[in-house]
């Protein structure tokens, strides 16, 4: 090499020939597509578990026969491996869902869908995370930060002199039983700003209907209650109370004990329980006055539904309206009994709204203040001045058709954000619609429901400060977030693969699903699990085979397993009948090494459902082989009584005879046979191959599946390295003592491995290739087994008789 000194010195060079690794292959993952209850669709997921089945597919079914392809899944996963799932397609397919108006048709395929799809609908506010009926009458339970206490509002930016109107719609029913509505408002001024609170003079009262502005006077340092009145002839004033809000209360009767007329002596002035109760703790020293009167008395005794005061000039209180207004006799400046949004506060007398709210579930009760503390501003949202962004989400299990009990909460997430940028991390996104995205194993979020942007309005009959922004999924910089308050959603409308609880799904959407794995850079599967024929004809069933298999052929790198069309199998009482059946059934699927054919249908138990059923053996057959690589090596043969043993088998549809066997055997078909002693095992190892092959045996077949996939990714390091003596013979390094630890594990008898210049000629090399010629003798499994029995006389020696033998 050139040194390029100078001057003397010493340079290093480094050459690295250990480029390059055989990196253990997983060959234990199966796949089966087929109708599911739940899981989202055309996406293979990876289910390790029969507990994960359930939890991510939902149980089996037994409408349509779904249990079939549930039951030949958990089979599978009995024996060790592990199994991309997916979930068929179909057009009757439906989320369930809360909608805006109607019911509309939803179908969510897959967290991906919803990202690039149905982030920003408008006509469904909440779904289900996967299409079907499984969650149909889960609720969705939500609660921000809505309203303040009933005698408390925000003051942000009030300040005295402030005017103030507050609007009044209500109804309330007449003396002759009839219903008369009352819209109108209130306005004040604000006389004071407290904590939290504030003290308002009220100043007027508008009757929309009648177009009439009632002017209200009253003394200042007292506390106030409009009282709107009408005169039943005879019958003195019946007064409505109005709360914080304007909402009126219920309609209760003032009667005065002269007729309505305030005479000489002491006067008794009875009021419904209610308006005792509303009108607050009134005691002996308060002042009572009348509007537009110059009617002024003091309360000199108080009992249950009545108040009695002092002599005082004649006054009628008929067709007016009465304003009651009451002074401490000890003012200590902690003036406020009772409610009203003209109160002063007093912290004794808080009634919380957010205290007061449940979840509204239809089967049980459950408070808000026992799930999670009341949800307010985030420090993100705070810190960037935006207000009322956080939000609790409970989903329930209202009537326990997802886990079985009522009233069950399935999630809670609390403290998210309607801030799209809101964060408790760098890493950890808290907008509550990328978070129940990414969390919910239950729901999506869609559309805001209908909510309050108003600086000052009514929500459940209490004040709520919202701010002037009603929109929600913007960045946290100034917003005032609007508020939904405690809300309650129902979703319905969840079909599945037809109505009524349909569960067959269509061929041609069922291959559809298994086309998702021919591309082998994109899944790793060994095992392409057939699962069942239950509901198509012989015809249909030998067209799903025929498009596996085609499927594996294009991989090259795992296997089919198929099993008998099941009308021909289960149900028939002749067994060469069902020799026949299976044997016509196979001789119209196409010749293959990479696929393996059973004989039938065992019978198990289906523990979900308390019934026995009848399940493909595909599921088992690829379970075989998957027991077989954790326990052995994948060039074992996964048949007979060491290996071979079949999971969860009480009997079997068809258990052929030697006989028959012997017309399967050469038919490419392995059995399932009951062997006395060993129990139901694979009885045969050979693959779909019509002609005589080395690769006709499984066990051969999957060596090569694994050496090749091992030495392709050791070769994979060589692309783009010069295809020179150096680069060849590391590739040799690394091959040979892989295939020296295969041979001392019994999979090869011998091998060869050919990289150099015999094989790497100067066109090759200048074409960019680089070529290895790896050369095995694989090891064979027994299938046939002579024995002969010699009897020998007395007389004679072995050694005389073993030559002729």
């Amino acid at each position: 090499m050139s040194l390029n000194l100078v001057s003397p010195g010493v340079k290093v060079r480094e050459v690295d020939l250990t480029v390059g690794r055989i990196d253990a292959v997983n060959d234990q993952v199966g796949a089966i597509a087929g109708p599911f209850a739940r899981g989202p669709i055309n996406v293979p997921v990876l289910v390790e578990t029969e507990q994960d089945l359930v939890k991510k597919f939902g149980k089996p079914s037994s409408r349509d026969a779904q249990y079939e392809y549930w039951l030949t899944a958990s089979s599978y996963l009995s024996y060790g491996g592990t199994l991309r799932v997916i979930r068929t397609d179909d057009d009757d397919l439906v989320n369930a869902h809360a909608p805006v108006a109607g019911p509309v048709s939803l179908k969510i395929k897959s967290q991906e869908d919803y990202i690039n799809n149905y982030q920003s609908p408008s006509d469904w506010l909440y779904a289900s995370k996967e299409a079907g009926s499984w969650s149909n009458d889960v609720k969705v339970c939500v609660i921000d930060a809505a309203a303040d206490q009933r005698i408390s509002i925000g003051t942000f930016g009030l300040n005295v002199g402030y005017a103030i109107t507050c609007g009044i719609i209500t109804s309330y029913v007449t003396s002759a039983g009839a219903v008369e509505n009352f819209t109108g408002y209130i306005k004040g001024i604000i006389t004071k700003v407290n904590e939290g609170s504030i003290d308002v003079k009220i100043v007027s009262r508008f009757d929309v209907a009648t177009g009439i502005s009632v002017p209200v006077t009253y003394s200042d340092n007292a506390l106030n209650r409009i009282l709107a009145a009408t005169n039943f002839a005879g019958q003195g004033a019946y007064y409505q109370i109005f709360n914080n809000v304007g909402v009126a209360n219920s309609l209760e009767k003032v009667r005065f004990t002269d007729g309505g007329t305030v005479g000489v002596g002491s006067t008794v002035i009875e009021i419904g329980q209610r308006l005792v109760s509303l009108l607050g703790d009134v005691q002996t020293g308060d002042l009572i006055q009348t509007l537009n009167s110059e009617f002024k008395t003091r309360v000199v005794g108080v009992t249950t539904g009545a108040i009695t005061v002092e002599t005082a000039a004649p006054v009628s209180f008929a067709s007016t309206t009465l304003v009651v207004t009451y002074t401490r006799n000890a003012l200590d400046g902690t003036l406020g009994y009772g409610e009203g949004l003209y109160a002063s506060e007093d912290r004794n007398a808080v009634v919380d709204w957010y205290e007061q709210q449940t979840l509204g579930l239809d089967n049980t009760t459950v408070y808000w203040k026992n799930i999670a503390p009341k949800p307010g501003t985030s420090q993100y949202a705070s810190e960037r001045s935006s207000l009322n962004d956080e939000m609790h989400v409970v989903v329930v299990d209202d009537k326990g058709s997802v886990s079985g009990v009522a009233g069950n909460i399935l999630e809670k997430f609390t403290n998210l954000s309607k801030a799209s940028d809101a964060r408790i991390s760098p890493s950890e996104n808290i907008y509550y619609k990328d978070y129940l995205s990414n969390n919910s194993q239950y729901i999506y979020a869609g559309t805001v429901d209908s909510i309050t942007g108003a600086d000052y309005t009514s929500l459940d009959g209490y004040a709520v400060k919202s701010g002037g922004s009603i929109s929600w999924g913007q960045e946290t910089t100034g917003i005032n977030f609007g508020v939904v308050g405690s809300k309650s959603y129902t979703l319905t409308g969840g079909v599945d693969y037809g109505s009524g609880g349909a569960m067959s799904a269509e061929l041609s959407k069922i291959i559809e699903s298994y086309e998702i794995l021919s591309n082998p850079a994109e899944y790793r599967v060994n095992f392409i699990i057939g699962g069942p024929s239950g509901g198509q004809t012989i015809f249909e069933a030998q067209a799903k085979a025929n498009r596996l298999i085609s499927i594996a052929e294009a991989r090259k790198d795992c296997v089919v397993t198929i099993s008998p069309e099941r009308s021909g199998v289960i149900n028939v009482t002749n067994s060469d009948t069902q020799t026949n059946n299976i044997i016509k059934f196979y001789d119209s699927v196409p010749s293959s090494s990479y696929a393996v054919f059973d004989s039938g249908y065992k019978y198990m138990f289906d523990r979900f459902n308390n019934v026995f059923r009848y399940i493909p053996l595909n599921g088992d057959i690829a379970g075989l082989m998957a027991r077989t690589s954790i326990n052995n090596y994948p060039w074992f043969s996964p048949a007979g009584s060491s290996r071979g043993t079949i999971n969860n088998a009480v009997k079997l549809a068809y258990n052929p005879t030697q006989a028959q066997r012997d017309l399967l055997y050469p038919k490419r078909i392995n059995p399932v046979i009951f062997s006395p002693g060993s129990g139901i095992i694979l009885f045969g190892d050979k693959t779909g191959l019509s002609y005589a092959s080395a690769f006709d045996r499984i066990n051969v077949r999957r060596l090569f599946l694994t050496i090749e996939e091992t030495i392709q990714r050791a070769a994979r390091a060589q692309l783009f390295e010069f295809n020179d003596v150096i680069t060849r013979t590391n590739f040799v390094n690394i091959v040979e003592p892989y295939l020296r630890d295969v041979k001392a594990k019994r999979g090869i008898t011998d091998f060869l491995v050919v990289c150099d210049e015999s094989n790497n000629t100067p066109d090759v090399i200048d074409a960019n290739q680089f070529r290895a010629d790896i050369f095995v003798k694989p090891a064979r499994s027994i299938n046939f087994i002579g024995l002969t029995f010699v009897a020998n006389r007395t007389g004679v020696s072995f050694e005389e008789v073993v030559g002729t033998v």
